[in-house]
């Protein structure tokens, strides 16, 4: 297996750029920023260091206590040094001098209202947020989840800009007792904006997530504006290979990456070829190569069928090509999708009950 750093440095030199890593941290803001969240790292883990100590004094085994501590604290600085190495790729990859200017304030930007999509302005052949717009996906290693996605009629306002509301929910899919039994991981609830031009921003999100059915923590959630976190552009309109962005910037919790591969690429056989519900066929998808610095061992292919959205998405691990996949299983421009035997959802009047649940607004039937 390829060291993590390794892999993600193979990758960008086969997209066509040589990883420049800067050890010392020295030049841009984005590689003072990149020193400065090491230091924290090591500060964060001789913390940690201390209690773990404190705590090996009232077990009964304090020896194996320490000696486990101990190797945690080695594990976790290598993954200090790991995430320090990504975040200078990321300076390389996206020629990033910093990151100051949120693109929710951008004066040359003008943000649309997400009502006017798609009747007065296209919506982005990649990621609709036309009202109603839901799509079923199948993920997990045995495609043993199930992902629902909807773009609800309401709206936010983040630093000034009206972001439409997504609701995107996703269940571990279980046999009970002869019945399909869904269970929540994740319910969260995605902001996007559009600009007259098409291109669409991540303006943050609010991620639930959810362990043996009851609500964990709330990591990864972000908003622009708050706590030093920013916009950024989830995708655009008019896509050029080779180009890569910031989708998102909360450092530490949410630091997505973008680069676009190619507009005309179909999945490969290694990658488990074609999603046969949603093929690329003769004309070819948009490809992207998805990171973030923070998990540099976690890196993905995603694939998008102008008109139609994501179709696909192709999981690796250290630089390899995991096996595991996400796919499109059907899409339309309501809830009444769900419907669909393409969706292949059992047991629906039982999933319907829990979307209700866990997302009222977006899935409760109104009363008449």
């Amino acid at each position: 297996m390829l060291h993590k750093i390794m892999a993600l440095s193979l990758l960008l030199t086969v997209g066509g750029l040589s990883p420049n890593i800067y050890a010392d941290g020295k030049g841009s803001a984005c590689h003072r920023t990149t020193k400065a969240m090491f230091s924290s790292c090591q500060a964060e883990l001789s913390e940690e260091s201390f209690e773990a100590t404190a705590n090996c004094e009232n077990v009964e085994d304090g020896n194996e206590c320490r000696r486990e501590a101990r190797q945690e604290a080695k594990e976790n600085a290598k993954e200090c040094k790991d995430v320090r190495s990504a975040r200078h790729d990321a300076c390389h990859i996206l020629d990033e001098k910093n990151y100051k200017l949120d693109p929710l304030l951008d004066p040359d930007i003008t943000f649309i209202d997400p009502d006017d999509v798609p009747d007065a302005y296209a919506a982005n052949p990649y990621v609709s947020i036309a009202a109603g717009h839901t799509y079923v996906l199948r993920a997990g290693e045995e495609e043993e989840e199930v992902v629902i996605v909807h773009v609800t009629e309401e709206s936010r306002e983040i630093q000034g800009v009206l972001c439409r509301i997504v609701v995107d929910i996703v269940f571990e899919a279980s046999m009970e007792d002869g019945e399909i039994e869904y269970e929540s991981v994740e319910v969260t609830q995605d902001w996007f904006a559009q600009d007259e031009n098409g291109n669409v921003y991540y303006c943050g999100e609010i991620a639930k997530n959810f362990e043996d059915g009851v609500l964990r923590d709330l990591e990864g959630s972000f908003e622009s504006g708050r706590d030093f976190a920013k916009s950024g552009v989830l995708i655009q309109m008019f896509p050029v290979p080779g180009d890569a962005h910031r989708q998102e910037f909360l450092l530490g919790d949410a630091e997505d990456i973008v680069r676009y591969e190619s507009l005309s690429a179909n999945p490969t056989e290694e990658e488990g070829g074609e999603n046969p519900s949603f093929p690329c066929g003769a004309g070819g998808c948009l490809k992207t190569f998805d990171f973030a610095p923070i998990d540099p061992e976690s890196t993905e292919y995603k694939y998008y069928l102008p008109g139609t959205g994501f179709v696909l998405a192709v999981a690796m691990e250290d630089g390899e090509i995991a096996g595991e996949r996400e796919v499109l299983l059907c899409v339309g421009d309501s809830l009444d999708v769900l419907e669909d035997a393409a969706c292949e959802l059992d047991n629906l009047p039982e999933l319907l009950e829990e979307l209700c649940e866990l997302s009222p607004d977006a899935f409760c039937e109104e009363e008449e």
